[in-house]
């Protein structure tokens, strides 16, 4: 059987035939270039279209991860060269072409990728649709807001809109219908999602959105802040002056991944911890010459594309960020429940009541989370 080959807009891809674990063939396209790679002067910036090339080029096996710490083994890992999608279809010729699904991984803004070792096709594909998953820039590579052109910010979620204008110039030579596109995600794919339906930027992209565990109002996913307060705390981690941004954005460019990630690591406080919130993550972009959102989000979200929508989460919300809680973690905290609860009553509080940080309280805080983090504004979006 001759190798599966498409042609797409910037040439040709050889993909490759497989079988999922119950049997159902279907075909992979790993590795699929969607943008310019963000190198050199390009890192921070928005994403560029990508260039064509001449010949056949391998869509094997899967690009880099961007640039991250890895979650479980905290290893500095992934590349600047990493806008690349995947594609899985059950057929190249279908008698009708078919419904297709773009995967936006989770990740709280600062890791995840596309990959198979967590979003196979092996499930969706038996549904016969189209699977494409994407790769987008995560933390400072992504969400760097200098208010500047050299880093305009909201980088990661502008890939996510250069994956679906691809997706739309291209699906249809995979078997797919590019009037027929659903985006859904997960956590930070999930808020991804959200943000996706009030962007300017995405209107006829896609068709309807499901959400997962995570909304653009998340206080996680989106910035009150002015966005240089984070440029600021990383020039100070960095021991530089920024009164000529460009010439700061410049220097950035020269330091590799590892340097970068760890001073951005520098700059959370202890509240930022206990919230899980990063410092850079999407903003307000409204001095870009090119804004994913430059309008306030609650505004953002009334103006919004009209698309039809599910949304929901799990019944234990946050689970993964207590399951690593061991005895000596739980002693720290009983030790100064304050590092744990921000409010400064806290330990007041747990003292009047005789209260110790245990499984029981873990269990707590985690219907908590669900219930402040999504439920409530969950039911709050339902209802705009």
């Amino acid at each position: 059987m001759n190798d599966p080959i498409v042609k797409v807009n910037q040439g040709k891809l050889r993909g490759v035939y497989e079988k999922n674990l119950n049997g159902k063939n279907f075909i992979a396209f790993r590795g699929v270039p969607y943008a310019k790679p963000p190198v050199g002067n390009l890192r921070f910036k928005d994403p560029e279209p990508l260039e064509s090339w001449s010949g056949i080029r391998d869509a094997v096996a899967f690009s880099d991860r961007c640039a991250q710490q890895d979650w479980f083994t905290r290893a500095i890992v992934g590349s600047d060269d990493c806008l690349y999608l995947n594609v899985y279809t059950p057929t190249l010729n279908p008698s009708e072409p078919k419904a297709v699904m773009v995967w936006i991984h989770g990740g709280a803004f600062i890791f995840g990728s596309g990959e198979d070792d967590m979003y196979g096709p092996d499930y969706l594909i038996e549904k016969d649709i189209v699977l494409v998953t994407i790769n987008y820039r995560l933390g400072i590579f992504g969400f760097l807001n200098a208010e500047d052109e050299e880093a305009p910010g909201n980088q990661g979620l502008k890939d996510q809109v250069q994956a679906l204008r691809w997706i739309q110039q291209n699906i249809s030579q995979f078997g797919g219908d590019p009037n027929n596109v659903t985006i859904f995600g997960e956590s930070a794919g999930g808020a991804s999602v959200h943000y996706l339906t009030i962007s300017p930027l995405t209107q006829g992209l896609f068709h309807k959105a499901i959400i997962q565990s995570g909304v653009a109002i998340n206080p996680w996913a989106s910035s009150p802040k002015s966005p240089m307060e984070s440029v600021t705390k990383l020039a100070a981690v960095l021991d530089k002056d920024i009164s000529d941004v460009k010439e700061f954005i410049n220097y950035l460019r020269t330091l590799d991944i590892s340097c970068l990630i760890e001073a951005e690591a520098k700059i959370r406080n202890r509240q930022d911890k206990i919230l899980a919130i990063h410092p850079f993550i999407p903003s307000i972009d409204s001095k870009a010459k090119n804004p994913f959102l430059s309008i306030q989000l609650n505004e953002a979200i009334k103006n919004g594309i009209k698309v039809p929508s599910m949304c929901g989460y799990m019944s234990h919300e946050g689970i993964i960020v207590i399951a690593g809680m061991n005895d000596d973690m739980y002693n720290e905290i009983n030790a100064d429940p304050e590092n744990l609860l921000i409010h400064p009553t806290a330990k007041k509080i747990l003292n009047k009541y005789n209260l110790t940080v245990n499984d029981e309280f873990m269990m707590l805080l985690i219907f908590n989370r669900k219930f402040l983090m999504f439920q409530c504004i969950f039911t709050n979006l339902s209802m705009k």
